[in-house]
């Protein structure tokens, strides 16, 4: 294999991890809004923990991504 084509491969395969934050994300916003509308009075108790939580499932699918870009343009 050609240089280009194995920095090309670990690239994409770097990002991967940031299919398991999109999927992860999209299950906590479903059971942040199913906890909400069963119970409305807990919004304020869940959305300080919502908040911090979001931003670090957001870390954790930006991080891969970034890894992946240098891979592939460095």
């Amino acid at each position: 294999m050609e240089l280009e084509a194995v920095k090309m491969l670990a690239g994409a395969l770097a990002m991967l991890p940031a299919l398991g934050a999109t999927i992860g994300l999209g299950l906590y916003f479903k059971s942040y809004a199913e906890a909400v509308g069963r119970n409305p009075q807990a919004e304020s108790i869940l959305s300080s923990k919502f908040i911090i939580k979001v931003a670090f499932i957001e870390a954790l699918g930006i991080i891969p991504v970034a890894v992946g870009m240098i891979l592939l343009l460095g």
